[in-house]
């Protein structure tokens, strides 16, 4: 009896002791390389990604690291970063544009790689197709040249007697010809301003005001993005009405903008890197499409050009920003 007692004390012991042996490992801290646009952490989007990491189980510091790297919006820097991220050899490479999702396929075919948003994913041969991605790339597409029509119509509508808009484009890149066949149906003539870098924005606002134009259209580009508030402030200077791609401009004092919520589209992306984190492969997880879109008025900065936004557009506004 004493044998058998001694036996079944020593089998519960280690039956306790195994538990808390496996809870005192140190936790595995996975990688995450995070290639921003954006100057720095604060960054909306950015902060958003981390928001849904947490919700997630992923905490910084306790069982994930973080590397945030950016441009500043210029994509020729992405090489550089791409190659510092995989000499880190993280777990995870998470992009924010077609130009640094380029440059990260670029360095390496074998670390997962999740786009937070890329235009025509297919045609620039990041995935396979959609449905199926293959390789080591998946992430979320995005509509820029589909969408230039639309707000072009929004703006018109805002400011009907319009006759010439401004068209602030990256000069490295055709606008679609979409455009100019929207403006002209909406009696409207384009001005088109190509800017190269954040140097020329300033004399950019200045031609687009010496042109004469009503407004301004701006095309969804880092370098506009990375500059948001600065573009703002010149809008308002030269008392210019500007529709803008997204909520972010709007936000920094924009008067419009009409396209996704990037905040939402970076939650989404924290999805994708959970995913292959628990041991999911790129190749398998389709390319998500976006689905819903957003109008977002400023009022304050409505106000202060007098302009009045007709009442179906306050009706169709998604958010409102006083």
């Amino acid at each position: 009896m004493i044998h058998r007692r001694r036996l079944l004390l020593a089998l519960g012991a280690g039956m306790l002791a195994a538990p808390f042996a496996d809870f005192a490992q140190p936790q595995r801290i996975y990688r995450v390389g995070y290639l921003a646009n954006d100057p720095d952490r604060a960054s909306p989007t950015f902060q958003a990604f981390l928001e849904a990491m947490r919700h997630l189980g992923w905490v910084e510091g306790t069982n994930i690291d973080i590397r945030y790297l950016t441009s500043n919006g210029q994509d020729e820097r992405f090489a550089e970063l791409a190659a510092a991220v995989v000499r880190d050899k993280v777990d995870v490479i998470v992009t924010s544009g077609s130009g640094s999702t380029r440059a990260a396929k670029a360095a390496t075919s074998s670390i997962p790689i999740v786009f937070g948003s890329a235009a025509n994913p297919v045609e620039q041969k990041f995935v396979a197709s959609l449905a199926r991605p293959g390789g080591n790339v998946t992430g979320l597409s995005l509509l820029v040249q589909e969408l230039g029509p639309k707000r072009l119509q929004l703006l018109k509508q805002m400011l009907p007697k319009a006759t010439r808009i401004g068209f602030l484009h990256h000069a490295g890149v055709q606008p679609g010809t979409a455009d100019d066949a929207t403006a002209r149906s909406l009696g409207v003539t384009l001005v088109h301003i190509p800017t190269a870098s954040a140097d020329d924005i300033d004399a950019a606002f200045a031609k687009a005001a010496r042109s004469g134009v009503d407004a301004v259209a701006v095309k969804a580009d880092a370098i506009f993005v990375v500059n948001r508030n600065r573009i703002a402030a010149l809008a308002l200077k030269h008392r210019l009405p500007m529709m803008c791609a997204d909520g972010r401009f709007v936000e920094a004092g924009a008067l419009a903008s009409y396209g996704e919520n990037f905040a939402s589209r970076y939650r989404r992306a924290a999805y994708y890197v959970d995913k292959i984190l628990r041991g999911a492969k790129p190749a398998d997880l389709p390319v998500e499409q976006p689905m819903v879109f957003e109008l977002v008025v400023n009022l304050k900065t409505s106000a202060a050009l007098g302009i009045t936004f007709p009442q179906p557009i306050l009706l169709q506004a998604d958010r409102l920003i006083k």
